[in-house]
């Protein structure tokens, strides 16, 4: 039983910071989202994923993206930014990436899986309605 402790111990000591690191390359990689919707309609939808509750985490802030939202948290917080660009038959192609973060040990970065859960539920936003 002693020995299941230390493992248990030894692998969560391991996973949590791996789990991390995956998190935070997630965060930092572009994810691309095609939606049938136009782009006028698409930064309603994006700008609506931080209005409501969490409008008082989220704030804007000047990036490189269309929309640029800024997390508030420590030492500054995550930005994320939006690109949206009409695709020539219709629609709009959406690009999303965290464009300023805060890096601890050189290579986590805080608030990544806020970004990420952000990422997803756009993505599901623009996938799901019609156009």
């Amino acid at each position: 039983m002693e020995g299941f402790l230390c493992f248990a111990v030894v692998a969560v000591f391991i996973a949590v910071p791996v789990w991390q690191f995956i998190e935070t390359r997630h965060a930092v990689a572009t994810t691309t989202v095609e939606s049938a919707h136009e782009p006028a309609q698409v930064a309603q939808l994006v700008q609506g994923a931080f209005a409501g509750p969490r409008a008082v985490l989220w704030t804007a802030r000047a990036g490189p993206g269309v929309i640029n939202m800024r997390r508030r948290g420590v030492r500054g917080g995550i930005t994320m930014s939006i690109e949206i660009e009409a695709r020539p038959g219709g629609g709009s192609t959406v690009d999303m990436w965290a464009s300023r973060t805060i890096t601890y040990f050189g290579v986590l970065v805080n608030f990544a899986g806020v970004v990420n859960r952000r990422k997803k539920a756009i993505g599901r936003e623009l996938t799901s309605a019609a156009g």
